[in-house]
């Protein structure tokens, strides 16, 4: 893991002063408490529609456009009345992120109310934001079977794309700055969806990866092909103990929303191939993301797990969150 930079003094003093003379937007997300870090897998990854309005804020940043911020000398930036999206963290600890020169900053505060609306001071301590350097122990394949009208079984193979560590947790700074803000639209209207149905999004993590997967320009994602398989790969680009998430850009649909799928799960350790663990596991699709507003992006199935081994649940969630305590 790469080490966090804090800024000087003068580099801070040359940031601050960006701040006040140019309309820079910055993105606000709630910095999660220690004990929320703690909390056990039941009460961490399970959440109704309801409660997601709440936990949402810890996992969704929301962006606050330049033109609804002012800089005072004194280093406390304004959020002006119109900046209502990010009502729900006065009083709260928060953290704020932004671009210099193309080079991702972030500072750890408190929104605090004033007379003037809300209003962050900036603290004596800019950091540079830290690149993920994590590298996957195992390589990950997928194959997804089915019974097609005939009865005959169907396997899909799919592979997580080249581009992409899927054994890491996924953040808002994975996705290109060029295609954030048509992410945020996608992510708000999802988490709307969700909060207004009858399926949750769990900890609502996937929905970072779905967003990145729709806004990336076609061709950026692996496009890998096996004459041996009776279908074309669909990429893997999310997964934990609860669900995986399929994606492809293929005209056609090759899976089926609300469908039963088999899914068996392949690791192969790096370091010796001959090492493998290997999960078959049941599982429906729970939900289908799409841009409706420009299909060529593609469409992503949400394929929730049914009846998973302790033992298999045990090694996906250290997979992705740590060693359970």
């Amino acid at each position: 893991m790469a080490e966090e930079k804090e800024l000087t003094k003068i580099e801070r003093e040359l940031v601050l002063q960006y701040l006040r003379d140019d309309n820079v937007p910055l993105t606000v997300t709630l910095e999660e408490k220690p004990e929320q870090q703690e909390a056990s897998l039941e009460n961490s990854m399970v959440y109704t529609p309801e409660e997601l309005k709440v936990s949402a804020s810890a996992v969704f940043p929301v962006a606050v456009p330049g033109r609804q911020i002012e800089v005072l000398n004194q280093g406390i930036i304004l959020l002006k009345s119109s900046a209502k999206s990010v009502q729900l963290f006065a009083g709260k600890t928060v953290r704020v992120q932004f671009y210099f020169n193309h080079l991702g900053l972030y500072f750890i505060t408190t929104m605090k109310e004033c007379s003037q609306g809300l209003a962050l001071v900036v603290p004596s301590s800019i950091k540079r934001v830290k690149d993920d350097d994590r590298k996957s122990d195992f390589d990950f394949k997928a194959e997804v079977s089915f019974k097609d009208g005939k009865n005959s079984t169907v396997v899909i193979q799919a592979f997580s794309p080249e581009n992409r560590n899927i054994f890491v947790q996924p953040k808002w700074s994975d996705i290109p700055l060029e295609n954030q803000v048509k992410a945020k639209s996608l992510l708000e209207a999802f988490v709307k969806e969700s909060q207004n149905s009858a399926v949750s999004a769990g900890n609502g993590l996937q929905l970072l990866s779905i967003v990145r997967y729709l806004t990336q320009s076609a061709g950026t994602e692996s496009e890998l092909q096996n004459v041996e398989v009776r279908a074309k790969p669909l990429d893997v680009i999310y997964i934990d103990n609860k669900r995986m998430v399929l994606a492809s850009r293929q005209k056609e649909n090759p899976i089926a929303e609300e469908g039963d799928y088999s899914l068996k799960l392949i690791f192969t350790l790096n370091s010796s191939s001959a090492i493998k663990r290997v999960i078959n596991v049941d599982s429906y699709v729970e939900k289908l993301y799409e841009d409706e507003g420009d299909e060529s992006k593609g469409k992503c199935w949400s394929c929730c797990f049914k009846s998973l081994k302790e033992e298999d649940n045990r090694f996906l969630y250290e997979k992705i969150y740590g060693r359970l305590t």
